[in-house]
């Protein structure tokens, strides 16, 4: 079962090169993002190992259950619909920065706001499975995708193409100092622990997280791949010429593998799968999180037969989505995107925290 944990950060590490981090972090590459990126990967190790310690006091229990087992109904109801409001934001914006970039790269005469209502109609439907389900598609679709993106990976580490003392001169902006925005972004990372949230209902009674200095170690590797990779491919100020900087570093590279050459179309493809597999389990989360809003609502990990709600829920997400494709452009969606990580990261600690207080009264009481 603690590969099922693993899946989920990895996810999220994966996914923040989709997102608006790694150009957010190079925005602030002479101004304070090398050392952000270092009390990044020090806080988000510190809520992994407080909020896992904490979630494995209370197997078989989501957030709501937890909360509501200390907390007022009507303060976990207030707290839950905003969480789905977060989750729901997070798995937005990637989706929809994945429909600009399919209609930027693969065909540019397609119709952004059909290439969207294309793969949140897939994300939806995925969405209202049950949690067990949703696991399972995270777990089928890590296997696949997850060999070629660190195959991706690798082979930009060690291109002749990269410029090490590109990478070497902006390290040495170590000194500066840090900026909140920027410790938000390589928070980021880290933040696919914080998933437990829903999927702890998985994990059976008398569960113990193994490993857990894989998380920290993986995640900064991924972290610095993602910073500083596409400067050493574009230089120190050209890098900062792009939104989409790992797409346009994916295509700086090249293959001679049969058929495949230029490697941007293998890891748009890859990458389409992800955020699929991303945005159905966000919404999944984002789902559950307002039914537990429900007095009378008992959750189920594997219910045999899709209840009404799920799609009605998740409709209106679809349907959010696609209005908020419609009312944004990609200058204010890298605006709103830029708070939505400064309030995630507050939002993150105060779970965890809350939690982690939780769990020791819990087990002073017992």
């Amino acid at each position: 079962m603690n590969r099922y944990v693993f899946y989920n950060f990895m996810l999220v590490s994966f996914i923040n090169l989709m997102l608006y981090v790694p150009h957010i972090l190079i925005q602030y590459r002479y101004t304070g993002a090398v050392s952000s990126i270092v009390i990044g990967i020090l806080i988000g190790t510190i809520l992994v190992y407080l909020y896992t310690s904490a979630m494995a006091r209370f197997p078989g229990k989501g957030l709501p259950e937890i909360l509501k087992l200390y907390s007022p109904k009507w303060l976990v109801s207030i707290m839950m619909f905003f969480l789905a409001i977060m989750w729901w934001f997070a798995t937005t914006v990637v989706v929809v920065a994945y429909a600009v970039l399919i209609n930027r790269f693969f065909n540019p005469d397609a119709n952004t706001i059909v290439i969207l209502i294309m793969l949140v109609l897939a994300c939806g439907y995925a969405a209202t499975r049950s949690t067990l389900s949703v696991m399972f598609v995270v777990e089928i679709g890590l296997i696949i995708n997850a060999p070629i993106i660190l195959f991706v990976l690798f082979k930009a580490v060690r291109s002749t193409q990269l410029s090490w003392d590109a990478i070497r001169i902006v390290a040495n902006y170590v000194t500066a100092m840090p900026t909140l925005s920027c410790i938000a972004a390589a928070s980021f990372i880290f933040t696919g622990y914080i998933n437990l949230s829903l999927f702890n209902r998985l994990l059976p009674p008398n569960f113990r997280f193994k490993f857990r200095f894989v998380y920290p170690l993986f995640g900064a590797m991924i972290l610095l791949i993602t910073f500083f990779v596409p400067i050493g491919f574009h230089g120190t100020e050209g890098v900062a010429q792009y939104i989409y900087v790992w797409s346009l570093t994916a295509d700086s590279l090249l293959m001679q593998y049969g058929f495949i050459e230029r490697v941007l179309f293998l890891f748009l493809l890859v990458y389409l799968n992800l955020t699929l597999v991303y945005t159905m389990s966000g919404w999944h989360q984002a789902m559950e999180f307002v039914k537990s809003c429900i007095p009378s609502y008992k959750p189920e990990i594997d219910s045999p037969k899709t209840p009404l709600s799920n799609y009605v829920i998740v409709g209106i997400f679809a349907l959010l989505s696609v209005l908020y494709l419609v009312m944004t452009n990609e200058k204010i969606n890298m605006m709103i995107t830029s708070y939505w990580l400064i309030v995630r990261l507050f939002v993150e600690i105060f779970i965890v925290i809350w939690v982690f207080v939780l769990s020791r009264k819990g087990a002073k009481a017992a």
